[in-house]
């Protein structure tokens, strides 16, 4: 047990996620909601170091069950504090904070897999499994399955060493059973990204965008690389509106609090600045 600065003693980070964890599915069996848990103690036996520990808990919700779930959760006092728009480049997940039982994110799509996130859902809870997480049986996709959402999340986080055990130590049958999930799931060049295959797709419109998160690059690179990426011409017209836009709800999490005013505008001419410096910058290499 740990002490906080007001003297409350707390559950350790582990215990509490896995707690979590079974709390959110009773809630969902409770209110009829399909939901999949995934990554940190949702892994199968094998498919990560033994040891590694999550610090929140990681659910994919059927989307049209989305609002039921969201209802359900802030009825127990979790309270939201990241939007799907403004959690991350693929606005797949949004984020609730209970002060017991600490995050949890809700993905309603996995980045990377390309068909209808309700086909898609569908597709992952096909061949589901159930793990017990704190003694409580908690539905989670099957060793393919996980090997690829592994994989997926490995190809945007530079650093991660998923793939070692989720592709890497992987027989060649279960390599080509994930490969031929990825084509049911049109997530091809996401894994690809993930595998050191990415050349193969270097005319696909998502290329330079797996390519940024693979190697790195600018935050220029990065919004250039999302309009790449953008499937229509509103896409690309709201990304334009998005690049200048604050994330407040990051600048919340910053700041710890809700940001004012001041604070927004403030944050707001500072990114206007810095991307204007950059393009000339860029402008004067040529």
């Amino acid at each position: 047990m740990t002490e906080d600065a007001g003297g409350q003693r707390d559950a350790p980070i582990a215990a509490r996620v896995h707690l979590a964890h079974a709390i959110v599915q009773k809630l969902a069996e409770d209110h009829g909601i399909d939901l999949l848990h995934l990554k940190g103690p949702a892994v199968l036996p094998g498919l990560r170091p033994e040891g590694k520990q999550s610090s929140d808990v990681d659910v994919l919700v059927r989307p049209s069950h989305l609002a039921r779930l969201v209802e359900v959760l802030e009825s127990v006092g979790w309270e939201k504090r990241t939007d799907f728009a403004t959690g991350s480049v693929f606005a797949h997940a949004a984020n609730w904070w209970h002060d017991d039982w600490g995050w949890i994110d809700v993905h309603t799509m996995w980045p990377g897999v390309g068909i209808d996130p309700e086909a898609a859902f569908d597709v992952f809870l096909r061949d589901r499994v159930w793990r017990e997480i704190a003694h409580w049986g908690c539905p989670v996709p099957d060793r393919v399955a996980q090997r690829l959402i592994l994989v997926l999340h490995a190809a945007r986080s530079r650093g991660n060493r998923d793939v070692d055990r989720a592709w890497t130590a992987a027989e060649p049958d279960e390599q080509a059973a994930v490969r031929a999930l990825a084509v049911e799931l049109d997530a091809e060049v996401a894994l690809a990204a993930g595998i050191g295959e990415l050349e193969l797709h270097r005319h696909h419109p998502s290329y330079r965008l797996w390519k940024h998160f693979t190697e790195g690059g600018s935050r220029l690179d990065e919004w250039r690389a999302r309009m790449a990426a953008a499937p229509t011409l509103r896409a690309k017209a709201e990304l334009v509106t998005a690049a200048l836009r604050v994330n407040q709800d990051h600048l919340r999490m910053e700041l710890g609090r809700p940001p004012t005013r001041d604070e927004v505008r403030a944050r707001q001419r500072l990114r206007v600045r810095r991307a204007a410096d950059e393009l000339t910058r860029r402008v004067r290499r040529g």
